[in-house]
């Protein structure tokens, strides 16, 4: 039976055990300030070096470790005195995703009832006293809901909260989190009769009120819980992708500065999935190929910290694995996942690189990065080219691997491939631009080539749960 592991509150001052892993403990709360960037007054998942020292109470040089590991990983970007999230920690959030299977079998009828209502729909589950979002479907409008896969709200504060809090059968929320936000949240049953997930529709006051909301959706919404409890009594996995066993990063070349419990502790997270998402001690090791002692003792740290719950000798992911980097990471766009690749293509070729999308008979630039030399192509974000001219847009309009022109101007010459999203569908073009007496047509190839498929790594991983804006 699908079960949404409930976190119990942790004591206000919880001592950890002794077993207890403190440089993954470290490296976790590390991993939590930079997804709380954003209410720091930083950039989404983004802070100075020297912040993340403040804010955790650790030594500077120990922060510089840890952020070396996690750059290590993959999973944090290191930009001079700068640490960012980066695409590649989503595979802790997919993994819970993918364990918590809520997703997988129930996101494709929240959609569908998005679509039907015109309005942003939720899933969400109890994470301790909060909730916690697993699916978002929002409406694209001035005045739009900002939620993302990943967030939380007091449970006290919000439908969905109220559904598990009072066992309610309806919640709505009249601007409880904001004002001038209403929703209405209902609970989906598994077989047992225990609630799953809650699913809320959320609208503005400029459409509904609070007692308008339940009636004008109730139809739509009463039919989308039945079919999703019928998918859950059914047990039809949803699409559930495939993978073999997780590799311990301490395997794979560890630098010199990493800190290998932290390494192969966070691989721990990422053994779970659909396919297993319940998991003993000795799976777990098999799975990371991780000593049981060591795995033994990253479990007792998860437990500790209510990322892991254990029931007899199984252990499942909680939802509180989400917090570790999923809400900022899932508000990115297909640009900002691009713009440390762009700039490296760029000072790899010495040239202006770009990536550019459909728009009518034109194509419109999305990013840019253009090196400072004495004459250098001007094409800035926004731009809009006929689509005939440039190497983005024939490439956009006919399809295929490659494309070469001279343009948008006399003197210009560019050539483009395609980023391709997870379905294998060319969603942008990343393009070189530059005066037609330099570079060579192959050599540029082979370089797009090659961060394209970085781009698209970064994509696919980031959009497994999520749909990222290509713009």
């Amino acid at each position: 039976m699908l079960e949404v592991p409930t976190v119990p509150t942790p004591p206000l001052t919880p001592q950890p055990p002794a077993e207890a892993v403190a440089p993954l403990m470290r490296g976790l709360d590390v991993l939590r300030r930079l997804t709380d960037a954003e209410h720091a007054g930083g950039a989404d998942g983004t802070l100075a070096l020297a912040e993340l020292a403040r804010a955790t109470g650790l030594a500077r040089s120990t922060v510089d470790r840890i952020c070396a590991t996690l750059s290590h990983l993959g999973f944090v970007r290191l930009d001079g005195r700068d640490a960012s999230l980066a695409p590649p920690l989503m595979t802790v959030a997919n993994a819970c995703l993918d364990a918590l299977r809520v997703p997988g079998l129930l996101g494709p009828l929240a959609d569908e009832l998005a679509d039907e209502l015109d309005e942003s729909v939720s899933l969400a589950v109890p994470d301790g006293d909060d909730i916690r979002f697993v699916h978002q479907v929002l409406r694209r409008r001035a005045l739009s809901i900002s939620f993302r896969v990943g967030d939380s709200l007091r449970g006290d504060g919000c439908a969905p909260g109220l559904v598990f809090r009072d066992g309610l059968s309806v919640a709505v929320d009249d601007q409880l989190v904001e004002p001038g936000l209403v929703a209405v949240a209902v609970p989906v049953r598994g077989p047992d009769g225990s609630v799953v997930c809650a699913v809320s529709v959320v609208s503005h006051t400029s459409r509904h009120t609070a007692e308008e909301l339940p009636g004008a959706v109730r139809e739509s919404l009463d039919k989308s819980v039945r079919a999703m409890e019928t998918v859950l009594a059914n047990q039809a996995p949803a699409a559930i992708e495939q993978r073999g066993p997780g590799q311990s990063p301490a395997t794979e070349g560890e630098a010199p500065a990493t800190i290998q419990s932290l390494a192969r502790g966070l691989t721990v997270l990422t053994a779970f999935d659909a396919a297993h998402p319940e998991l003993t001690l000795t799976q777990v090791a098999a799975r990371t190929g991780l000593a049981r002692a060591t795995a033994r003792r990253a479990l007792i740290t998860y437990e500790h910290l209510g990322y892991v719950t254990r029931e007899d000798h199984t252990y499942r992911l909680t939802p509180r694995v989400l917090a570790l980097g999923c809400a900022p990471l899932s508000r990115t766009t297909l640009p900002r996942i691009a713009a440390p690749h762009l700039t490296a293509l760029s000072k790899r070729l010495g040239e202006s690189v770009g990536l550019s999308v459909p728009d009518g008979d034109r194509v419109r630039c999305t990013a840019r990065v253009t090196p400072r030399r004495v004459m250098s192509v001007d094409i800035g974000v926004g731009s809009r080219l006929p689509a005939k001219d440039t190497a983005a847009g024939l490439l956009l309009r006919d399809g295929g691997e490659l494309a070469v022109a001279d343009g948008p101007e006399a003197g210009l010459r560019s050539v483009a491939v395609p980023v391709r999203d997870r379905s294998g569908l060319p969603v942008s073009a990343l393009d070189v631009t530059a005066h037609q007496g330099r570079g060579d047509d192959d050599a540029w190839a082979e370089a797009l080539r090659d961060t394209a498929e970085l781009i698209a790594a970064d994509l696919h991983v980031t959009s497994r749960f999520v749909t990222v804006p290509v713009h």
